[in-house]
């Protein structure tokens, strides 16, 4: 079980860039190994982030999987809705889906690009959730248009929905309309404190983070520090980084911060950096290797950094 002492479940992810052929030796692995959870995202141009979650789904027998960021505008929720409500009766309460914005750019690619984009997230959580409790769906939103729309197989067990956001509207709306939020991979501790004051809800937290373990902590950080700039210069977090003491550019990210925002380093740091998390309120870590080999990386996690986190009895 990857369950810390303060409640927080630790996941990995299964990248946009991996064949999916090689999912299903993955999910297996990520179950034998004790994680709890398994994450997708859903990126222009690679895998479907449903048929993913369908195979890790079919391929193991416990595990549960998430799938987020799913974007509110690329499909029509009624679509969404009967995918969702079907894997859900296949795997009750295995599956949580997290819905965002969509990365701008990719929008525009598709012609899917939407002027307000918390309306066309909001009005898309608030029918996908009636939709999947089984009700009839009458709404006429500036995007969601739906006449008497209902699922024939409902799930007996509605998974749960999350909004993928960092500002204070999108938090706010996440507390009022969903099961819970996800921040994005420059998350702090004080940014988990912040969004779960802000979101005024019980609803769950979840936190991508950058794994990164090596015994040379300088050649970890080195590593993460190349995937967090990039990250930091699209300037689309403007809340974490003025939470995490940051100028726009991250010019002036110290070691210290970036151990705030990533499990960087040695074991010993990374444990750290989890139960950091998981103290402030986060309820799962989902963390996403980096250095040259991810898949490596991720039993280095298993063997080298679990042993370090305290865990649920």
């Amino acid at each position: 079980m990857t369950t810390t002492g303060n409640g927080c479940r630790i996941a990995v992810r299964f990248e946009p860039d991996w064949p999916a052929e090689e999912l299903p030796d993955f999910a297996r692995w990520v179950e034998e190994h004790g994680f709890e959870e398994l994450w997708f995202s859903e990126d222009l141009g690679w895998s479907g982030g449903l048929v993913m979650a369908a195979t890790a789904l079919a391929h193991t027998r416990r595990l549960r999987v998430g799938l987020g960021l799913v974007p509110a505008v690329s499909r029509n929720v009624s679509t969404l809705a009967m995918e969702v409500a079907a894997l859900a009766r296949l795997a009750p309460d295995r599956l949580t889906l997290a819905i965002g914005h969509g990365v701008p750019a990719w929008m525009e690619q598709v012609g899917a690009r939407s002027n307000t984009p918390q309306a066309a997230l909001e009005e898309t959580v608030v029918a996908l959730r009636a939709l999947l409790a089984g009700e009839r769906v009458t709404t006429t939103g500036r995007y969601v248009r739906l006449d008497d729309v209902g699922l024939g197989f409902p799930p007996a067990s509605i998974p749960s929905i999350l909004i993928g956001t960092t500002g204070p509207k999108g938090l706010r709306a996440a507390g009022r309309s969903s099961d819970g939020v996800v921040l994005p991979e420059v998350c702090t501790p004080e940014a988990v404190r912040w969004a779960k004051s802000t979101m005024n809800s019980a609803g769950a937290l979840v936190v991508f983070a950058m794994l990164n373990v090596s015994d040379d902590a300088s050649e970890a950080l080195a590593q993460t520090r190349s995937k967090i700039l990039p990250i930091l210069d699209l300037d689309i977090y403007p809340r974490m980084t003025e939470i995490a003491g940051l100028s726009d550019a991250g010019n002036d990210l110290t070691d210290a911060t970036l151990q705030s925002m990533a499990a960087a380093g040695t074991p010993a740091d990374c444990a750290r950096a989890i139960g950091d998390w998981g103290d402030a309120g986060a309820d799962c870590v989902v963390l996403i290797a980096g250095g040259p080999d991810p898949r490596a990386m991720y039993e280095r996690l298993a063997r080298d950094v679990l042993p370090l986190v305290p865990t649920v009895a």
